[in-house]
């Protein structure tokens, strides 16, 4: 940390401001915020914290102390945060080195703030997290001048969200709840009783309590588990009857005793000084905007994850490891077929297919299963079985799905499954939730030691529930697209089912931040490119980003990617929520023509001719949008004098997905005069020395086919770009052989990727190479390099 941040800044202000048992001298506070160093001024501003908000917050954690064990747990969180950059370093995700974060720790009041607005925030809603902030201020009588604006309190919650992503704080207070009562929001504690409760603690930390006792509903789990790992205090956790839940010392030498109640016992209860109420928020509703926001999140170890979470539900799907491993491993089959763009995949529709990912179809998802479920590893003949569905023929895949599903079916008995039950917890859907996690998590790179959300893992099985009671109903969707989601031919769906095929951040958004946001990515990605397509977003504490902000790629199994990392976006030292592709031609994305000789030069190579050097430069772009929270970006691709060639990296990436896998070569066809017409890039985006491809392409109706070497990838994205909406067809399975292609088109050893462009005619989805040509009677007969030449 520079030496010009700490003058003035967070250290100045704790020793000058902050006394050791936590009174504040006003006068020097209200001098100190404004004598802050520039350059924690400007780290304030990129988080949004005004330096009286900061101030505000050094205040109030300056009420409570931190052990050694509080002190190295806190440490350990901190310097342990990390992050990467986009693309020529544009954007940043995760905490830098430059983070709010990270000045403030230089000061150990700075580090008590991070840990209270961490911990509140790993548990609670942003905005639930501030109002409790707001109440501490005024228990503590602080001036009403200093007092900050609720906006205010949740941009500080928001810049020290996610400290806490990687560490046991929210696993430990999962821990505290036990099994004594359903996670609802109907039990969600009052704001004031919270932080009343909280001043308790911060009083027993400072040693001017010897205990106190906390009593009501299950925000009495975030109480036990701040003071536990936070606060290090020994901790005695009991339900009504008295039965133990967690001890971390007997219970006469406890710092803080935890009783769960239910709402009608409390007002029995003999209240004193030192004990604590929580009881229930009526103004839930009122604070949250909807129910989902009020609940509380909890954290989970993935081992284990399905028995604690889903219990007797999940032992009864376990105990038919038959169907469920025959029913996964036919799942990896089917995917199998499609992400290898088999001749054959039945009536499934490769075009709403996505997860290229090797994890996620095949022996990939049969291995990510065991892996990403380690007590599914550990059940007895489920891989064997999974194995044998695998290795059959598609066909026999299909009715090995159908049949396992009827099976689970009959032996479950809720009330979709059993006429006249009441149960509510479905072996099917339960199985469907497993086949749903698999494929969102193969298709991810995140640390290990960010645990899935209780919440999360419940927001699947509902979702999985609703799609199989849909399913039940007369008229409802087709079994195996259920069952797989996968679209059938013909049989799409409404346009929002078609939307979430393409929305890669919403189902690990709701895994691991524990809170839906289908409806803001639905509102914004529409069918056809929509106004905005969302590329990276933050949700409570953790960012979320595809692979396409790393690099532009049209190679699905790249493009599918999303990473995830505790912390931010940031782009020159400013924080945002969300970055979205530009709609159409909006901010930044005006037309600009496009010149032979310009897009030649990406990445020239050694085809045809020796290619001029071009001094062209490829850089990331973004323009802040009206909310001063969201970040529009796009590629651009630039040279003195020239014209200007702009990508957007989301709608690119969702034509690659919607166009992989649709078309096979087998290269048995290779050197046969093709039935449709054909042009060989020559280099970057000449077919010849007078045409480019868009002047080719435009020439004529219908479809046809460009096929580039493999190391012109940009030039073939700025096609994708510039196609779009017509939908496009990128071969898979690409060819090595030389002898594969016509003499003297290539040279040899030149791996080349087909982009073949749909335009006035409409081909059937089960067709190969040599189908395709068959089935364009009308197109004139040539080879590619017949085709070459003409043009």
């Amino acid at each position: 940390m520079s030496s010009d941040t700490r003058v003035g800044g967070p250290a100045a202000a704790d020793s000058t401001v902050f006394a050791q048992n936590g009174q504040v001298d006003w006068v020097a506070f209200g001098q100190s915020i404004w004598s802050t160093s520039s350059v924690a001024l400007q780290r304030f501003a990129s988080a949004g914290v005004q330096p009286i908000t900061f101030g505000a917050g050094l205040a109030i954690a300056s009420s409570f102390t931190l052990d050694r064990v509080g002190k190295e747990r806190m440490h350990d969180a901190i310097e342990n945060l990390q992050g990467f950059w986009s693309f020529e370093r544009f954007l940043y995700f995760g905490f830098g080195a430059r983070s709010f974060v990270h000045v403030i720790a230089d000061a150990q009041s700075g580090v008590n703030c991070i840990a209270l607005c961490s911990a509140l925030s790993e548990v609670h809603n942003e905005h639930t997290a501030a109002w409790i902030l707001d109440d501490l201020w005024k228990l503590y009588g602080y001036p009403a001048q200093f007092l900050p604006s609720h906006s205010q309190w949740t941009a500080l919650v928001k810049a020290c969200s996610g400290v806490l992503s990687r560490t046991e704080f929210s696993h430990i207070s999962g821990t505290m709840l036990g099994h004594t009562l359903d996670i609802v929001p109907a039990d969600v504690s009052n704001i004031e009783d919270i932080a009343k409760a909280l001043r308790g603690l911060f009083r027993v930390s400072q040693g001017e309590l010897a205990r106190i006792t906390v009593m009501g509903g299950m925000n009495c789990a975030f109480i036990a588990g701040f003071a536990h790992w936070i606060l290090n205090l020994k901790v005695y956790v009991e339900d009504e009857t008295g039965r133990l839940i967690y001890r971390g010392s007997d219970r006469e030498e406890a710092q803080l005793v935890v009783t769960y109640c239910q709402q009608a016992s409390l007002s029995l209860i003999h209240i004193s000084s030192t004990t604590y109420i929580l009881r229930k928020d009526d103004e839930m509703f009122v604070r949250n905007k909807s129910l989902h926001e009020a609940n509380l999140t909890f954290r989970t170890p993935w081992d284990g994850c399905l028995t604690r979470v889903f219990g007797a539900e999940f032992t009864a799907l376990t105990e038919s490891p038959i169907n469920l491993g025959g029913f996964l491993g036919s799942v990896a089959r089917v995917y199998q077929a499609l992400a290898l763009g088999e001749s054959d995949v039945g009536q499934f529709s490769r075009a709403t297919f996505i997860n290229f990912v090797e994890p996620s179809y095949g022996i990939g998802f049969v291995n990510s299963v065991i892996s990403i479920f380690p007590e599914l590893n550990r059940l007895s003949g489920l891989l064997d079985y999974m194995q044998l569905a695998l290795n059959v023929p598609l066909s026999e895949a299909v009715g090995t799905i159908e049949r396992t599903v009827l099976n689970l079916k009959q032996l479950c008995q809720c009330d979709i499954c059993t006429r006249g039950s009441t149960l509510r917890t479905c072996r099917v859907a339960l199985a469907f939730s497993i086949r749903e996690m698999v494929s969102t998590l193969s298709c991810v790179t995140r640390d290990d030691k960010i645990l899935p959300a209780v919440r999360g893992l419940n927001f699947v099985h509902v979702r999985q529930y609703g799609n199989w009671e849909l399913q039940s109903k007369d008229g409802g969707r087709p079994l195996l697209a259920t069952a797989l989601d996968l679209g059938m031919q013909g049989v799409y769906g409404n346009d929002a089912d078609r939307i979430r095929k393409f929305d890669r951040l919403s189902h690990p958004m709701e895994l691991f931040s524990g809170y839906s946001d289908h409806e803001r990515y639905l509102a914004v990605n529409q069918l056809d490119g929509g106004p905005h397509y969302c590329t990276a977003a933050v949700n409570h504490g953790i960012c979320y980003y595809l692979d396409c902000l790393r690099s532009i790629s049209s190679d699905a199994e790249t493009t599918r990617m999303v990473h995830i990392v505790p912390g931010h976006i940031q782009m020159d030292d400013k924080q945002f929520n969300h970055v979205y592709d530009s709609g159409g031609s909006g901010p930044g994305l005006e037309a600009a023509p496009v010149q032979a000789d310009v897009l030649e030069a990406f990445q020239p190579s050694s085809i045809g001719r020796q290619a001029r050097r071009i001094d062209l430069k490829i850089e990331m772009r973004g323009t802040q949008t009206a909310t001063d929270q969201e970040l529009i970006v796009y590629y651009q691709a630039t040279m003195p004098g020239g014209p200007v060639i702009r990508l957007q990296p989301g709608r690119i990436s969702k034509a690659v997905l919607q166009g992989t896998g649709m078309l096979m070569c087998k290269h048995m066809h290779c050197t046969e005069r093709l039935l449709l017409p054909c042009a060989l890039v020559r280099q970057g985006w000449l077919v010849s020395d007078e045409c480019d491809v868009r002047t080719w392409a435009s020439a004529s109706a219908g479809p046809k086919c460009l096929i580039w070497p493999q190391m012109d990838d940009f030039a073939r994205c700025v096609a994708i770009q510039l196609h779009m909406p017509e939908q496009i067809v990128i071969r898979t399975n690409d060819s090595r052989d030389a002898q594969a292609a016509p003499p003297g088109a290539l040279p040899p050893d030149v791996n080349v990727v087909a982009l073949l462009i749909r335009g006035g005619q409409t081909i059937g989805e089960r067709l190969t190479a040599f189908e395709i040509s068959a089935s364009l009677s009308t197109a004139p007969k040539m080879t590619l390099r017949a085709e070459r030449q003409q043009v």
